[in-house]
C-alpha cells in the first residue's frame, strides 16, 4: 500500500493570478475565472498512482467569490480543492501557523468546504467531538489514521471556550491520540507536523526531540513535515521513517532572489507491507525531487526527475533546472537518509 505526500498548498497572489491565466486560456474548465489544474498537472501522475494520497492545505478557504487575501493574513479561493480532488488526492492536513488567519469561522468554513469536495482533513476541528476523534482513511480496505499537528498560530490566540479548533503540537498529547487510533481500529498511524524554523534545510532541535520520542511509539509509522518551505532531510529513528519538511507543494515564495531555495520541494512516497504478524510497516522509502518552475515560465509543479529524463527537454532547460534537483538531493540526505534505504528518483 502506498502512500504519498506533499507539502505546503500555499496560495499566494502569484499562485491565483496563474489559476486566473489558465482558466483565460480554456474557460471551459475555468470555474469562477479560475483553474489551478494546469499547476497541479505535473504532479498528478505520481498522485494518482498511489493508494493514498495526502497535501496541507495551508490557509482557510474564503466564502465563495472572496473576498480574497494573501500573505501575511490568508483567505483563499474554494476553486482550489476541486482541483486537489482532480490531481488524485485523497485528503489534506489542516493545522498550520495560518488555520485561524480567519478566526474559527474560517476553520469552519474550509472544513465544510472540504467536504463538499470531497476531501478529508485532519488537524483543525468544528467542535470538540470532532477533535476528540480520529481522520481514518481507508486505502482498499486497509484503515490509516491521519493526525497533523501544528506548533503555533502566528500569535492569534484561540477563544478559551474553543481550544479544539487547532491540533497543536504536544508530545504526550500525539501518543495519546495515536493509541487511540489503534483502539479505534487503525492499522496505520501517520503523524503530520507543521513545525521548524523557516527556511532552514536542517530540523530544529524540538522536531528532532518530538520526532525521537514519537518514532519510540508502537503506535507511529511515519512522521513527516511541512511548515519550512524548504526540503528538509529524510532520515531513519530506529525502525521509523522521519521526512522532516516536504517544502511547498505550490507557492509563489520564489520571485524573491534570496527565497530561491523555497522553490525546492518533495513528493515523499512510502510503500507498506503487511507481516505475517499483521503489522505493517515501510518497506521502500522514495522521495521525488521537485520544483515550481521559474519565473520565466508559467507558475508549475514540475517532477524533475521526469524532467531531467526527458529527450524531448533542451539540455539548456536541464542544466538550469538539475541545479533544483542537486540541492534538493543534498537537504534530503543531509541526515544520511540514503544510507538507510531512502530511495531517489532519478539519481
Amino acid at each position: 500500500m502506498t502512500v504519498a505526500l506533499t507539502g505546503d498548498v500555499l496560495l499566494h497572489a502569484g499562485v491565483t493570478d496563474q489559476a486566473r491565466k489558465d482558466a483565460a486560456a480554456n474557460p471551459a474548465k475555468a470555474s469562477n475565472g479560475l483553474d489551478y489544474r494546469p499547476l497541479l498537472a505535473g504532479a498528478k501522475p505520481f498522485v494518482e498512482s498511489a493508494d493514498l494520497a495526502i497535501c496541507n492545505l495551508e490557509t482557510p478557504i474564503a466564502p465563495p467569490g472572496g473576498p480574497y487575501t494573501s500573505y501575511p493574513v490568508f483567505s483563499v479561493p474554494q476553486e482550489i480543492l476541486p482541483a486537489l480532488v482532480d490531481t488524485g488526492f485523497d485528503a489534506c492536513t489542516t493545522a498550520s501557523n495560518h488555520s485561524i488567519d480567519k478566526g474559527v469561522d474560517g476553520v469552519k468554513r474550509t472544513l465544510d468546504a472540504m467536504d463538499a469536495a470531497g476531501l478529508k482533513h485532519a488537524g483543525s476541528n468544528r467542535s470538540a467531538q470532532e477533535e476528540a476523534g480520529t481522520t481514518m482513511l481507508d486505502a482498499h480496505g486497509v484503515k490509516v489514521a491521519l493526525l497533523a499537528y501544528a506548533y503555533g498560530l502566528n500569535g492569534f490566540q484561540l477563544p478559551a471556550d474553543k481550544k479544539w479548533a487547532v491540533d497543536v503540537i504536544d508530545t504526550a498529547k500525539i501518543l495519546a491520540d495515536a493509541k487511540a487510533a489503534r483502539a479505534s481500529g487503525a492499522q496505520i498511524v501517520l503523524v503530520a507536523l507543521h513545525a521548524g524554523t523557516e527556511y532552514q534545510i536542517l530540523p530544529t532541535a524540538q522536531q528532532r526531540e518530538v520526532a525521537t520520542a514519537l518514532a519510540a511509539s508502537p503506535d507511529i509509522n511515519l512522521i513527516y513535515g511541512h511548515h519550512a518551505h524548504v526540503v528538509q532531510p529524510i532520515d531513519k529513528i530506529g525502525d521509523t521513517w522521519v521526512a522532516y519538511g516536504l517544502g511547498n507543494m505550490i507557492a509563489h515564495q520564489h520571485r524573491l532572489p534570496e527565497l530561491v531555495k523555497a522553490q525546492h520541494e518533495v513528493m515523499a512516497r512510502f510503500t507498506f507491507t503487511q507481516g505475517s504478524d499483521g503489522r505493517w510497516t515501510v518497506t521502500q522509502a522514495q522521495a521525488r525531487p521537485a520544483v515550481m518552475s521559474n519565473l520565466n515560465e508559467p507558475l508549475r509543479y514540475i517532477d524533475l526527475a521526469t524532467l531531467l529524463a526527458d529527450p524531448a527537454v533542451s539540455e539548456a532547460r536541464k542544466a538550469a533546472y538539475r541545479v533544483f534537483y542537486d540541492r534538493t538531493v543534498k537537504a534530503l540526505t543531509a541526515l544520511g537518509g540514503d544510507t538507510k534505504g531512502l530511495d531517489i528518483a532519478g539519481r
